[in-house]
C-alpha cells in the first residue's frame, strides 16, 4: 500500500471515528488507592497505536500488532474488552493517588482522542467525642463530632435512632490543613427524653456507605420525679402511723431511721448504671388470742424467728 491510499484510509477512518469514538465513563470519582478503569471504543478497523494520557503525560502504549507495550509507571496496564475484535481497550489505573486526579485522555494517534475526568477522594475517620452517657430526664446533653483527614470536605449528618437531625439543631465548622486535607467539627444539643442511640455520620460522594461514630444516651427519671415519689410514699407511710396501723393490719413501724427510696448512681468504668428499689415494711402475723381473767386479757403476736412481741393489757 503506498503512502498516498494510506493516508486515505486513515483519513476515511478519521472521518468515520469522529462520530463514534468514544471515552467511557466521563468521569469517574474514587477513593484513594482504588481501582480506576477506562474504556476507550472506536469503530475504525485501521487504526495502529492507542496512546493513554494522564494529565497530558503519555502513560501508556497500545500497538494492534503487539498489544500493551510495557510502562515506566508501574500503576498502569490496558486489557482488551472481550469480543471487541481490538476495537474497545480497558486503561486500568491501580492505586490511584491524589495527583493522578485530573484529564485521562484516550488518543489514536492520527485519527481522533477524548478525554475524561478523574476525581480521587480521601477517606479520613469520624469520631463522637466522650463515652457513653447516663442523665436524668429533661436534662440538656451536648454532643461533638470530629470528622479528621478528608478530602474534599465530607458531608456530617447526625441521627438520633436511625432519624435524621435537622441541619438547624446542630453546627458545622471546618479547616484545611497543609496537605489539602479537611477536619469538620459538629455540635449538637439534645433535650433528654428517653433512652436513644446518637450517631454521627461522616461521608464523600465516593464512599458507598457513610462512616458512622455512636454513643448510647441512657434516660432515668429526673430528680424530682424521685422526690416526688418518696413524698408519696411518706404520705401513705405517715396516714398508717396516725391511725396505728387501721388501714393497714400489718403495718408495723421500725423507727425514722430506714429510707423509704434509695437512690444508687455507680459508676463502672466509663458506663454508669442507676439502681432504685423502694422499701416494703416487715408485717408481723398475729398468733392465737388467750382469755386468763374476765377483766383481763392478754394478746401474744409470736412468729418464729419475730424479733418483735407487742403486748396488750386491758382494765
Amino acid at each position: 500500500m503506498d503512502v498516498f491510499s494510506l493516508l486515505v484510509l486513515l483519513l476515511s477512518c478519521r472521518i468515520q471515528v469522529g462520530a463514534k469514538m468514544s471515552v467511557s465513563p466521563k468521569t469517574l470519582t474514587v477513593l484513594r488507592g482504588e481501582e480506576a478503569r477506562f474504556t476507550c471504543s472506536t469503530s475504525c478497523d485501521h487504526w495502529t497505536v492507542i496512546v493513554w494520557l494522564l494529565n497530558g503525560d503519555a502513560v501508556l502504549t497500545i500497538s494492534k500488532a503487539e498489544g500493551v507495550l510495557a510502562s515506566v509507571f508501574p500503576n498502569v496496564t490496558a486489557e482488551e474488552s472481550p469480543n471487541s475484535e481490538r476495537r474497545s481497550w480497558v486503561f486500568i489505573l491501580n492505586n490511584t493517588e491524589r495527583h493522578n486526579q485530573g484529564s485521562v485522555t484516550c488518543d489514536i494517534q492520527g485519527i481522533d482522542r477524548r478525554t475524561a475526568s478523574l476525581f480521587v477522594q480521601e477517606k479520613g475517620s469520624v469520631k463522637v467525642s466522650g463515652n457513653d452517657m447516663l442523665v436524668f430526664q429533661w436534662q440538656s446533653v451536648q454532643f461533638e463530632c470530629l470528622a479528621e483527614g478528608w478530602y474534599p470536605q465530607p458531608t456530617l449528618q447526625w441521627q438520633v435512632n436511625d432519624k435524621k437531625v435537622s441541619k438547624s439543631e446542630y453546627n458545622i465548622s471546618s479547616e484545611e490543613t497543609g496537605k489539602s486535607l479537611f477536619t469538620v467539627t459538629s455540635n449538637l444539643s439534645v433535650k433528654a427524653v428517653k433512652s436513644s442511640r446518637v450517631d454521627c455520620l461522616a461521608s464523600v460522594s465516593a464512599l458507598p456507605t457513610p462512616l458512622k461514630s455512636s454513643v448510647r444516651l441512657t434516660v432515668e427519671p429526673s430528680p424530682q420525679e424521685a422526690i416526688r415519689f418518696d413524698q408519696s410514699l411518706s404520705r401513705r407511710d405517715s396516714v398508717a402511723g396516725a391511725t396505728g396501723g387501721m388501714d393497714n393490719p400489718g403495718y408495723y413501724n421500725e423507727g425514722s431511721t430506714d429510707a423509704t427510696y434509695n437512690v444508687l448512681i455507680t459508676e463502672a468504668g466509663s458506663k454508669m448504671d442507676f439502681v432504685s428499689f423502694c422499701k416494703v415494711p416487715d408485717i408481723v402475723s398475729s398468733g392465737s388470742l388467750s382469755v386468763h381473767r374476765e377483766n383481763q386479757a392478754q394478746v401474744y403476736q409470736s412468729e418464729e424467728n419475730s424479733k418483735n412481741i407487742r403486748r396488750i393489757t386491758t382494765v
